[in-house]
């Protein structure tokens, strides 16, 4: 278990996996990340408080654009790769992403 402490850097890391988490409880059928919902399972960290911010209107909102900016970058990447087989990708900034 990771404990994360409120108001510190870390903190910003738990904001985009909890926009992907949910996201995905949400709108299922736009996008399925479970390894969000098995990250979060391993953090010690209070997720009610930013789980609630997320469940409105504008929460949602800025949940769809984490999963939709997760999605579109993991696309690109991919699509990369598969052209340059040989690259090297390194995710700064990520907020836990774990797409690659």
């Amino acid at each position: 278990m990771y404990k994360i402490e409120k108001n510190t850097v870390q903190e910003t890391l738990i904001i985009p996996l909890i926009g992907r988490k949910v996201c995905s409880e949400h709108f299922p059928e736009l996008f399925n990340d479970p390894e969000a919902e098995r990250i979060c399972s391993m953090i010690d960290y209070d997720f009610e408080e930013k789980c609630k911010k997320m469940e409105t209107k504008t929460g949602l909102h800025g949940a769809l654009e984490v999963a939709q900016r997760q999605y579109g970058l993991a696309w690109e990447v991919k699509d990369y790769l598969k052209k340059h087989p040989s690259a090297a990708v390194v995710n700064l900034g990520c907020g836990l992403d774990d797409t690659l």
